[in-house]
């Protein structure tokens, strides 16, 4: 049998092998809204983040690495399709070998995260859970630990907008020691998976401060932020909308935890909702964590919709 020959692309005029692999899933497991020849026409990949395995002159595995145009080292790893579990495991093995050296470094982790893009009913089908799972296992054979499951949601201008809040006030961020202070106050307790692996290293502080950068740095920019003050005055939550390349989306959203109880991120979201309204964006995407049942809750109940998950491996 001919040995498996594992390599990134030399170049941008190799993109195409990366979609000649022949055994694709047709369980909607690991789709994307977008082909990976759209997006690397746009600038999102890196030849020397692709990476293929090859069998004589057949792809049969294929992993794409991604990361903002001013980073280092790659964050992500999204595309991952492969012929058995073992060439799957190899290739990863491979790429994040030579991808993942001594001075590593993004705001996501130790290396990159790998995003399993999965149908919102995976696990009631038996052919997206065979998907999945050939996939969890080869992550996991090559060393990739299950971080969490997420919901992937969307609202659609068509669905309607919630009323605004008429217990809230609302004000733009303007004072980063007090938007800190608030988000420190936020992640204590917080249900929110990133925020609870980093607390374990780190203080209250400095996730909330690596929380303000990493939303800072997405494309909406600040001007949209809000502070969300009850009748009597009081700092009680915030929410941070912005951009992604894509689409309008929640930066992020959180409730001081000694105000937790009385529904207001439903408040802080539709005050969000109502911002994106006025500037015309036809829809918004966001994610939260399948264990945070509230905040799953909260989209739910104001109108947004489940469109997938994503399982999280690191």
């Amino acid at each position: 049998m001919t040995d498996l020959v594992f390599r990134a692309l030399a170049d941008e005029r190799e993109f195409p092998l990366f979609d000649r692999i022949t055994t694709l899933p047709t369980s909607g497991v690991g789709e994307r809204s977008r082909t990976f020849a759209d997006l690397a026409a746009d600038g999102d990949y890196r030849p020397a983040w692709v990476w293929i395995a090859l069998r004589g002159d057949e792809i049969v595995g294929r992993a794409s690495f991604w990361g903002p145009p001013d980073a280092e080292h790659p964050w992500a790893l999204d595309f991952f399709d492969f012929d058995t579990v073992e060439t799957g495991a190899a290739l990863l093995e491979a790429a994040y070998a030579a991808l993942v050296t001594p001075g590593y470094h993004s705001p996501i982790g130790r290396r990159p995260e790998y995003n399993l893009f999965l149908p919102a009913d995976w696990r009631e089908r038996p052919d997206a859970k065979a998907d999945a799972d050939a996939r969890i296992k080869a992550a996991e054979t090559a060393g990739l630990d299950f971080h969490v499951e997420r919901l992937n949601l969307r609202w659609e201008r068509e669905y309607g907008l919630p009323p605004r809040s008429t217990r809230l006030t609302f004000s733009p961020v303007t004072d980063d020691q007090i938007l800190l202070g608030l988000l420190a106050e936020i992640v204590t307790g917080s249900l929110d998976a990133w925020d609870r692996r980093e607390l374990h290293t780190r203080t209250p502080r400095d996730v909330a401060a690596e929380t303000v950068a990493m939303v800072a740095d997405m494309p909406g920019g600040r001007h949209r932020w809000r502070l969300g003050h009850d009748a009597s005055g009081e700092l009680v939550g915030v929410v941070m909308p912005t951009r992604n390349p894509r689409s309008a989306t929640i930066g992020y959203i959180g409730v001081d935890r000694r105000h937790r109880g009385h529904g207001y991120a439903y408040d802080l979201l539709a005050e969000a909702m109502h911002i994106f309204a006025e500037e015309g964006e036809p829809s918004i995407s966001d994610s939260t964590d399948v264990g945070n049942a509230p905040m799953a809750a909260v989209f739910d109940r104001i109108g947004y919709r489940v469109v997938g998950r994503r399982m999280l491996f690191t």
